[in-house]
């Protein structure tokens, strides 16, 4: 088996079929690749359909269960159970173009690539506020990027890419690569779980610049990312601010620095004022409104990892490859851990 396609995905029924529909039309079979979906802890009727939408594409889509809580979690899940070789992860809400699969395949062909990625582009499913494209902004390398919305395009190939510019949306990695750096950080747990959140693919991607690990990024690698009307509104752009701080902060943590439950976060200052965003007062309101969530995220995460040794522990442990968030909230819960925090 030459390559694993990994799907993680949670309460996204529609979303996930349409993906593996796009996926089968790329012909994966015939490239010697293999689908997994891997599904994070969705609820018993939603499995229960998941499990039967796959059975039912038949070879070579799999179903895989991870009930752990969080991204990372499904990602790794993913690892162990591939037969590939190199990982190509997707998020669940994708379509994929027609040379998607062939331009990952033959940059692997070089063995010296450890790493690639391509560009996400937006299918936009309603119209879009005016106010969002003062959040696009160019790349080191050309073309333009959108975090907010994990949207990219350099519009052009770059070999010896900095790992950072490969996001976990279109994500591939030699599977001998991930576990020698340790695999991928905590990401997008369950809101009622945050203090638990990490950096995701950010901390792979410092891991692996530091290993020298060499990125290419391949311009026909294109995917299309599905955007709701949910996804474009001041108040999604300032959860995923919040989110923002929260890594940022794991990450600040995971370098060396104390947490603190007392003092300022970061200062971030909205991009131009008023009068010189490119749309205007209402942009400015909502990227002022981004960075106020930015520094709430960040000091929540300060705070709590300030008061409880367990969870200070959890952010600075050597890695997540067998992690269980679960085991950490029983731990939690327990009175003898009570006693001591």
């Amino acid at each position: 088996m030459r390559a694993s396609v990994i799907i993680p995905t949670h309460g996204r029924p529609m979303a996930v079929k349409a993906a593996i529909r796009s996926l089968l039309a790329v012909k994966p079979r015939e490239l010697g690749t293999e689908i997994l979906v891997v599904d994070n802890n969705s609820d018993a009727s939603l499995s229960a359909g998941l499990r039967q939408a796959c059975e039912a594409a038949g070879d070579p889509v799999r179903y895989v269960a991870e009930p752990s809580p969080g991204q990372s979690a499904a990602r790794h899940r993913g690892a162990f159970e591939a037969r590939g070789e190199i990982l190509v992860y997707v998020d669940d809400d994708v379509q994929v173009s027609s040379g998607w699969l062939e331009s990952f395949l033959k940059a692997f062909d070089d063995k010296g690539v450890g790493i690639a990625g391509g560009p996400s582009i937006p299918v936009f499913r309603s119209s879009v506020p005016g106010w969002v494209w003062d959040f696009f902004q160019p790349t080191p390398y050309g073309g333009w990027m959108c975090g907010w919305l994990s949207l990219l395009d350099i519009g052009k190939a770059v070999d010896g890419i900095d790992p950072i510019w490969i996001w976990g949306l279109n994500f591939a990695i030699r599977r001998e690569l991930l576990f020698q750096l340790g695999g991928f950080h905590p990401d997008l747990v369950p809101s009622d779980l945050q203090r638990w959140q990490g950096d995701g693919e950010t901390g792979l991607a410092y891991r692996a610049k530091a290993a020298a690990a060499r990125a290419v990024y391949l311009h026909d690698a294109l995917l299309h990312h599905l955007i709701g009307a949910d996804r474009v509104t001041p108040e999604a752009f300032a959860r995923r601010a919040y989110y923002q701080g929260i890594c940022d902060s794991f990450t600040r943590i995971r370098e060396g620095a104390e947490p603190s439950a007392v003092g300022p976060g970061p200062k971030p200052n909205p991009q131009n004022g008023p009068d010189g965003a490119r749309w205007g007062e209402v942009a400015y309101q909502v990227r002022t409104a981004t960075v106020n969530a930015y520094n709430e995220g960040w000091l929540f995460h300060q705070r709590e990892a300030a008061s409880d040794p367990a969870l200070l522990a959890w952010i600075r442990r050597e890695n997540y490859l067998n992690a269980d968030i679960r085991g950490e909230i029983r731990r939690r819960a327990d009175p003898a851990h009570r006693s001591t925090t």
